[in-house]
């Protein structure tokens, strides 16, 4: 079996060791566009600066191709790489700089 093709632990514990980056929580809301259709906003639960996850995104499945606006920033292309039941989780094409992350994770903290 191809190493790509063995399904992913989704087990919260195993994705924390596979991430490249730490996430840093947030509570803010963005806006989505996946492929040609329409703007759609969608809450932001974590980000890097390689990716981030959204609390829920309708009809998409990884590979799928988006774009993220962040209040603040410029349209950003990502894909996702996964969904389950905790949200769906994306990757930047090109990493945000680290800075980015701090700003926001400041500005827009989860409510406790």
């Amino acid at each position: 079996m191809k190493a790509d093709a063995a399904s992913l632990d989704r087990n919260p514990g195993c994705a924390e060791r596979l991430r490249r980056e730490p996430r840093s929580a947030v509570a803010m809301t963005c806006q989505l566009r996946v492929g040609s259709g329409p703007w759609r906003p969608a809450s932001l639960v974590d980000l890097s600066p390689t990716g981030f996850r959204v609390a829920w995104l309708p009809q998409c499945g990884a590979g799928s191709k988006l774009w993220v606006r962040i209040p603040g920033f410029e349209a950003m292309p990502a894909t996702i790489r996964w969904r389950d039941h905790r949200g769906v989780g994306c990757q930047f094409v090109r990493p945000v700089h680290g800075a980015v992350v701090d700003h926001l994770s400041r500005i827009a903290p989860p409510r406790a």
